[in-house]
């Protein structure tokens, strides 16, 4: 199974953007590379709360997705750098 190169993003440009992504991360879960967990409803970095999470099955690193909110622009980050973490 290949490695799943994600970076992290800090605003969608367009709400389009956003829904290719959204669908790009589904469809990775279609095809096991990764897989949507339980988010932590008391996690939040920089005072954002809440987000769909998801595992890289290979790493095991979780990130989470934030949807657009004008005048916020959404956000992919890792949870965890690591799967210790």
């Amino acid at each position: 199974m290949d490695q799943i190169e994600w970076e992290e993003i800090h605003g969608f440009s367009l709400p389009s953007e956003y829904d290719r992504f959204r669908k790009y991360i589904e469809d990775l879960i279609k095809a096991g590379m990764a897989e949507e967990i339980q988010m932590n409803p008391k996690y939040h970095r920089r005072l954002i709360y809440g987000g769909r999470w998801f595992k890289d099955v290979s790493t095991e690193v979780v990130w989470r997705l934030v949807p657009p909110d004008f005048p916020f622009r959404g956000v992919w980050e890792p949870v965890n750098k690591t799967k210790d973490t």
